[in-house]
């Protein structure tokens, strides 16, 4: 892992120099897979607090982590542990989401269970739009007029103007419904 300093580290040890080593190693073995990783660590100081801000590119995601405190080497530690939490957790995610399809943390997402007994499925009846003769009809040119793919029609008698319907039983039955 390559590190690159932006800033002035001051008053490091040889110890503190160890330890960060081996928090950036830590860190490389999770990022380190393909190819050598940059980490970026940013270091600035205001009035009496150091802030160290460490970034890096991981799993197509930009890893942040940034911390202050009294002493530079302290808030650089502290910056790396967030790293890596972050860093962490988008490895868990992609490694749940995309490979074994799990949820997160490995528990495996619900899988909808099938219902045991099936509602009987009811057919709506939907209001077909009603056939009716434009002109006035005698019962024995009714069946003439009703078109082929007409269930019923709707047809005033000539002569009196009573209202019938006429329906279809099949292809050559009808039922005849006066309307009084």
């Amino acid at each position: 892992m390559k590190i690159h300093y932006t800033g002035k580290l001051t008053q490091i040890n040889k110890e503190q120099k160890k330890n960060l080593d081996n928090h950036f190693a830590k860190l490389g073995k999770l990022v380190d897979r393909r190819g050598e990783r940059e980490a970026h660590v940013m270091l600035t100081s205001q009035r009496h607090q150091q802030k160290a801000e460490v970034t890096m590119n991981v799993f197509g995601h930009q890893a942040v982590g940034s911390a202050t405190h009294k002493d530079q080497f302290l808030a650089l530690l502290a910056a790396i542990d967030k790293l890596e939490k972050h860093v962490q957790k988008l490895h868990d995610k992609r490694i749940d989401g995309k490979r074994h399809g799990d949820g997160i943390n490995g528990k495996k997402s619900p899988i909808p269970e099938a219902p045991t007994q099936a509602a009987p499925k009811t057919k709506r009846l939907r209001p077909t739009r009603v056939q009716r003769s434009a002109k006035p009809l005698s019962i024995e040119e009714a069946p003439l007029a009703i078109k082929p793919a007409a269930a019923y029609l709707v047809f005033e008698e000539l002569g009196s103007g009573l209202i019938h319907v006429l329906v279809r039983r099949s292809e050559s039955e009808f039922d005849l419904i006066e309307a009084r």
